[in-house]
């Protein structure tokens, strides 16, 4: 039994050797059939398309290999990224800590950093999101290569051999070194991501808190002003005025680190605009009557620098859309003081103490609109700052005098202080109730309102003395011509009034913690979808579109002055004014289609509304399309130019400007005769220039029957022909009219060049000829009484 067992195993143990000596021969055999078999299928047909493959193939690993070289370049984002997650960190940990005791200043301004926080973040997720796409397809591509069974066959050719070994050993490498770059790039996404929740997350729990807070400020937050003592107070109002300046300082730089593009740009602007002024104001001075233009100055002659900065420190927060307070009051800090150099020329002494009682008013109130925590000194004042303030305002209000020397007040002064002083009042009562919340904010509002109420006034002051400058200074330009500021200078104050109204609501908005209800406000008034019928449109929509026109229309104005000739005056004969009726109907209808792009309206609404405006033309409006096309043909054809002098049934004139619809005529009494496009085409037209100015003229003379005609012809055409203003070509033609009852009567024809000397020319000849006539003895026929 032992041996049988034996003898078994060990016939399996040289079996196994045998097969185990054996198979890697038999394998390798094997894979030599499977090779040759693989070798003689490649046909000599396919070897141009496996070369061309091969390019192909090559060209897509070295566009790969390049984009992964200098393609996906995230170290900004590495970099910026630490920093970032710092700050989130530090806003979450304030805000676990000191959440609720935040007041709305410190949230808002903290809501906004966030916000700016969470700009960058979107753009660095947009952008590592596109690379993992472009990464992640061109992987896909190096897939298909490796996939490729036609790469891993043998052919005959060694150089063909090594290509094939090349693109898949490339391929391989490339794909590797894709997997890497796209497992990094997939880890800094997520990154990104998940600091963006975090970062929206504590937005939204401080803008939920925000909301609390402005629900609750109606409340009594503290104990009345008369019953509050020291000891419910943590901090003193010293500590806490040194904490906020040095949290907001922490909260300016952060903030404009992220915006060293907008800072460049209004450095950019506010250069441009002080050269152009420095530049206006150098050239008049070298003017005969610099001093009275510059007479007319009040805050620009003092110093344009200075009137400049101040402008760019009111206009340069609408550049930022929303910052912080902080940002806000450092701007208006430095707006203030430019305010006290320009306004204190203009001052009288008791204005100048109340002004200067208001800035430091002011700069109390800036100082504690960004407090943190409220303290025990703080609360008074703040009340006592509202007792000055408001003696202030109806100190302002009961002086029956000017407070302004050679500056007119303004109409809504007093409507500006008593809206102050309803703010102040509502201010000192909030903070005897406890509520100080409304106090600090009604208290910031009021002042804020009447310096920025004289600020708006000084600026649109400043700004119509800028315009006032060019137009001086270039008086003879067809720039300051269009302008015409004279003319136009009530309505420019208009416009600048609304734009002021506009700014101080926005401001008062800010002020009072309304800023981000009225932006929804406007956001949902202007994107809201409405429809008529089956149209849907938005406001938004509507004002892109009419804002699209008129800037169309202004453009239109704008090179139909500067390119068209004032004909009338000189004289002289223009086409131009023919190639820009052709230029402005085209920008017309350009800026209606951009409009119509612009605002959205469909191609098929549009061609409902064109069906619905032909069938009105069809019947109400055939005279206007009349002229219309009148106009087109005019532009073209030409008939009449700019400078013609022509008649047209009983008007004459000469053309000086052809429009759209209609075409003005200047008459010889002064007159601007307005001439529809289509009766210049169908009525009877006569035009004097068409060719050239040059004109005939004629008068008729009586002779007595006694007289020698010949002799009489000779005197006048040898008296004419001094004459230089009649053409010697054609010649002066002198005939023989007719024979009167009493005179044989004579017509002179001549010509002039230009027939604006005509009636000159001819008043000339009449009086040559009667004197020479007279010379020679020779009396002109009458006819006798009886």
């Amino acid at each position: 039994m032992f041996l049988r067992d034996l003898l078994k195993n060990s016939i399996k143990i040289f079996l196994c050797t045998i097969v185990f000596m054996v198979s890697p021969k038999v394998v390798a055999q094997l894979k030599h059939e499977s090779k040759t078999v693989e070798m003689t299928a490649l046909d000599e047909s396919q070897v141009p398309e496996l070369i061309g493959k091969i390019e192909t193939y090559n060209f897509t690993i070295d566009r790969s290999h390049f984009l992964l070289e200098r393609g996906y370049d995230v170290s900004v984002i590495e970099k910026a990224l630490p920093d970032i997650e710092k700050k989130i960190k530090g806003f979450k940990k304030r805000f676990e800590k000191n959440g609720q005791k935040k007041n709305l200043r410190s949230l808002n301004s903290t809501v906004i950093l966030l916000g700016e926080i969470s700009d960058n973040l979107n753009s660095y997720k947009t952008l590592v999101s596109g690379y993992c796409d472009q990464l992640a397809k061109s992987n896909e591509k190096l897939k298909k290569i490796l996939a490729d069974q036609e790469l891993k066959v043998q052919v005959q050719d060694s150089a063909l051999q090594s290509q094939l070994t090349d693109v898949l050993t490339e391929a391989n490498e490339l794909n590797k070194s894709q997997k890497k770059v796209l497992a990094k790039l997939n880890l800094l996404r997520s990154r990104v991501s998940i600091n963006l929740f975090e970062t929206q997350d504590l937005s939204s729990d401080m803008v939920y808190l925000s909301i609390s807070k402005k629900i609750n400020m109606w409340t009594q937050e503290e104990s009345p002003l008369l019953e509050a003592n020291i000891k419910q107070y943590e901090s003193s109002y010293f500590d806490i005025v040194i904490k906020s300046l040095e949290r907001s300082g922490k909260i300016l730089m952060i903030y404009l680190s992220n915006k060293i593009n907008i800072i460049f740009l209004s450095l950019l602007l506010f250069t441009g605009i002080t050269a152009w002024m420095l530049s206006n104001k150098r050239r008049i001075k070298k003017l005969e009557d610099s001093e009275s233009i510059l007479g007319q100055l009040k805050f620009l002659k003092k110093s344009v620098i200075i009137g400049s900065a101040f402008g760019f420190f009111s206009y340069v927060t609408f550049l930022f859309g929303n910052p912080p307070m902080s940002l806000l009051h450092t701007f208006e800090i430095f707006r203030l003081v430019l305010l006290c150099f320009l306004l204190l020329p203009f001052l009288t002494e008791q204005a100048k103490v109340i002004w200067f009682s208001l800035f430091v008013i002011w700069f109390f109130y800036a100082i504690d609109d960004v407090l943190l925590d409220s303290a025990f000194g703080e609360r008074w004042a703040l009340f006592v700052a509202g007792i000055l303030l408001l003696t202030l305002c109806i100190k302002i209000i009961r002086n029956r005098t000017h407070l302004l020397i050679e500056v007119e007040s303004s109409p809504a002064t007093k409507v500006l202080v008593v809206f102050t002083i309803v703010q102040v009042i509502l201010s000192l009562l909030f903070n005897l109730t406890g509520r100080l919340s409304l106090a600090k904010i009604f208290g910031v509002s009021a002042v804020q309102c009447l310096v920025l109420g004289i600020s708006l006034k000084v600026f649109c002051t400043i700004i119509i003395e800028a315009i006032y400058l060019q137009t001086e200074a270039y008086q003879s330009s067809r720039f300051s011509n269009f302008i015409n500021f004279k003319e136009r200078q009530h309505r420019v104050v208009k416009y600048l009034w609304l734009l002021a109204s506009v700014v101080f609501l926005i401001s008062l908005a800010r002020n009072i913690t309304l800023y981000d209800l009225l932006t929804n406000f406007c956001a949902d008034f202007f994107n809201a979808e409405r429809s008529i019928g089956s149209y849907k449109f938005t406001f938004l929509s509507i004002a892109i579109f009419i804002f699209i026109l008129w800037l169309s229309s202004v453009i239109s104005s704008f090179i139909s002055f500067f390119f068209s000739e004032e004909a009338a005056l000189t004289g002289k004969r223009s086409g131009l004014n023919s190639m820009m009726l052709l230029i402005r109907l085209a920008i017309w209808t350009i800026g209606f289609f951009i409009a119509v792009a612009a605002a959205g309206i469909p191609i098929d609404k549009l061609s409902i509304m064109l069906g619905a405006l032909g069938v009105g033309i069809g019947f109400g409006l055939q005279n206007i399309v009349n002229n219309l096309v009148s106009g087109v043909i005019i532009a073209f054809e030409r008939p009449i130019q700019i400078g013609d002098q022509i008649e047209i049934g009983n008007k004459s004139g000469v053309v000086k400007e052809i429009g759209v619809r209609s075409s003005k005529i200047h008459s010889a009494e002064g007159s601007d005769i307005i001439v529809p496009n289509g009766d210049l085409l169908s009525q009877h037209l006569i035009n004097w220039t068409m060719q050239d100015r040059s004109k005939r003229i004629e008068f008729i003379i009586g002779v007595p029957y006694s007289t020698d005609v010949e002799i009489v012809r000779k005197l006048i055409g040898e008296k004419l022909a001094t004459n230089e203003k009649i053409l010697e070509l054609p010649k002066p033609a002198i005939i023989i009219q007719d024979f009167g009852e009493y005179t044989i009567n004579i017509k002179t024809l001549l010509w002039v060049a230009d027939l604006s000397l005509a009636g000159q020319v001819r008043t000339e000849a009449m009086i040559d000829v009667k004197t020479v006539l007279a010379e020679a003895g020779i009396n002109l026929q009458v006819r006798p009484l009886s």
